[in-house]
């Protein structure tokens, strides 16, 4: 999976579970309460979801408040796993 089709794929999940099919996401969106609302249930689906189409498994102890906090954070935590 290339970075873009990767980054296509994070911003249509953030998209679909957050209920924001009207924003505009981009990698320096802040996701949570600064930002779009997301909260961490909210952040569960999006990381199951990404599991599920990825393929790729993502341990508990890189879930941070860090990794979690943009949307192009979320891209890089990927990559990483991949």
């Amino acid at each position: 999976m290339t970075h873009e089709e990767l980054k296509l794929m994070v911003y249509e999940v953030i998209q679909n579970i957050a209920n924001k099919s009207d924003t505009l996401i981009q990698a320096d969106t802040q996701l949570g309460a600064e930002g779009l609302g997301i909260d961490s249930v909210d952040f569960l689906e999006i990381v199951l979801e990404l599991e599920r189409r990825t393929g790729i498994t993502i341990r508990d102890e890189q879930l941070t408040a860090d990794t979690l906090a943009t949307a192009g954070n979320i891209i890089r935590l990927l990559e990483k796993s991949c």
